[in-house]
């Protein structure tokens, strides 16, 4: 029988991404040298910017940055006023949906800055830096952050999907407003809020809360997950929050049907078992409660069909 060829032995190598990669070479070059793990960790991070970054690239940063700023001071070529960015992130976080049109509306004098070659790709990545910055404002201003950033990949995926310039600036922009809106219904709900002094008990709660939406979620699974008495914890939540943990976390599974609804073809009854609803019927109920609508008559009127998504399971 023929040995094996460099081919056949190469395919038999298993594949690993260049992380692990380098802490196996870091391993070996170390060895069972007693080496804490910040030596390690400075060890590997040498690895790589001498074998893998293109230093050249990055020094050449530095003369590019220097020939253009001359240039751009000689042709008066200047950016966006900063002033512009704090009015639009402080309308977000206060809320504010008529301060933010006005100020998306505002004409000024400069531009942004270049981010790619392509006009399409150039809005894109205006579209990824804008939505970042509101995302973050409405976390500032008490928007629970896997909302926030569940909002942020849709409106990302959804604008790296497009094919023309019009559509990306629309998603953005509408993406901009959805989280002035929740950012608004959140200070109507709880005036007087102040996202920086919640109690942590009530932070820990929410996080538990939004990492187990796809589930059954009662009040007993909370408290013991987070060390304090059911019935405290309770009292708590109310007091902080003004409404039971309960209609609560209603409240968040029902804002995640509606995504399901606008942006996936998801049927009712999967959506109803992936959130935890005892049935499709209770979910309906609950979700008519809320909105005045049928989930198939919600899924009618605002359905997204040019950017629909797969199913749960796609």
């Amino acid at each position: 029988m023929d040995p094996p060829s460099y081919q056949d032995w190469l395919h038999t190598v298993p594949i690993c991404d260049y992380p692990l990669f380098a802490k196996c070479l870091t391993l070996l070059a170390l060895g069972e040298t007693d080496t804490s793990m910040d030596d390690f960790n400075r060890y590997q991070q040498e690895l790589t910017e001498k074998n893998c970054v293109n230093l050249d690239l990055s020094d050449r940063i530095g003369a590019t940055l220097t020939k253009n700023m001359f240039q751009n001071l000689e042709n008066q070529i200047v950016h966006n006023p900063f002033g512009h960015e704090i009015r639009e992130v402080t309308a977000i976080e206060q809320g504010n949906l008529a301060a933010l049109n006005h100020v998306i509306s505002e004409n000024f004098t400069g531009r942004y800055g270049k981010l790619a070659e392509t006009p399409l790709r150039q809005e894109i990545n205006i579209g990824i830096v804008t939505i970042t910055l509101a995302s973050r404002a409405a976390i500032r201003a008490g928007l629970h952050f896997e909302i926030a950033f569940y909002m942020s990949d849709i409106a990302i995926q959804s604008m790296e999907k497009c094919l023309d310039v019009e559509t990306v600036t629309h998603i953005y922009r509408s993406t901009e407003r959805a989280y002035c809106e929740r950012v608004r219904e959140l200070k109507s709900s709880s005036p007087g809020m102040n996202p920086a002094e919640e109690n942590p008990h009530i932070s820990r709660c929410k996080d538990y809360i939004y990492t187990h939406l796809h589930g059954k979620i009662t009040v007993a699974d909370v408290a013991m997950t987070i060390g304090l008495e059911a019935n405290y914890l309770s009292h708590l939540f109310r007091r902080e929050e003004g409404i039971s943990m309960k209609t609560y976390i209603a409240n968040a599974k029902i804002e995640l049907v509606k995504n399901l609804l606008i942006y996936s073809q998801t049927p009712y009854v999967k959506i109803s078992s992936y959130l935890g609803f005892s049935s499709q019927s209770h979910m309906s109920r609950l979700f008519r409660a809320h909105t005045g609508m049928t989930p198939r008559q919600y899924r009618n009127r605002y359905q997204k069909e040019d950017f629909i998504q797969e199913g749960l399971d796609g």
